[in-house]
């Protein structure tokens, strides 16, 4: 065998061996102490936007739980009476108990309910609604936003300017627009909706159009 060989042999069996020799060293290095650590705090979450609200209507509704008993807090009431106005969230109304809200309503303020929240067809919301119970949302309806401690149910031709977010399941139907859906559950929609952006904890379900139950 002559010496090129041997030369050429050697220096394949030198370049072969880095990989060994390398993952040798790694092998004996000491361990990490634990897991690495992360601030939870400095992390940008998908419902960032529903987390601060919910933080914002928070001292609203202990106020209503407690002054429901010296204040009549009904929906035929509040919504007859003047928005109040808080520097956090704006002009707001605020309701204590299962609401429905009329066919082509029209409101400007932030729309918070201590119960389940219905709304019916062609309404607009311009402010945005939070119920702490299931929202029902009626067809051909225009609501800035929506926050839910239940579900959501959004009803055909709906659109939904910002994001629906829910503890429980959204379920969206035919010809919905929407710009985010996020929930702590699932969403379920009708494959012709359009959805910009969508994160679900137990999974995004698509229903074909034509085999629908929405």
């Amino acid at each position: 065998m002559s010496l090129g060989y041997v030369v050429l042999l050697a220096l394949y069996a030198a370049v072969a061996s880095i990989p060994f020799i390398i993952g040798f060293f790694e092998y004996k290095k000491p361990a990490d102490p634990g897991p690495l650590h992360i601030n939870l705090d400095r992390i940008i979450s998908d419902r960032d936007d529903a987390l601060i609200l919910r933080e914002k209507v928070t001292p609203a509704i202990e106020i209503g739980l407690i002054a429901k008993d010296i204040e009549d807090l009904s929906p035929e009431t509040v919504l007859r009476q003047k928005p109040k106005y808080n520097p956090e969230l704006g002009y707001f109304r605020l309701i204590y108990g299962d609401t429905k809200i009329p066919d082509n309503t029209v409101m400007k303020d932030l729309l918070i309910v201590i119960g389940n929240l219905t709304f019916g067809n062609g309404c607009k919301i311009l402010g945005g609604a939070y119920a702490t119970g299931e929202i029902r949302v009626g067809s051909n309806c225009l609501i800035k936003f929506l926050a839910s401690d239940s579900n959501v149910i959004l009803g055909r031709n709906t659109r939904i300017e910002n994001w629906v977010d829910a503890k429980g399941k959204i379920v969206i139907s035919k010809d919905c627009f929407i710009a985010k859906v996020t929930s702590e559950s699932k969403v379920e929609a009708v494959e012709c909706c359009e959805i910009k952006e969508v994160c679900a904890r137990l999974g995004f379900e698509v229903w074909d159009a034509s085999k629908s139950r929405f």
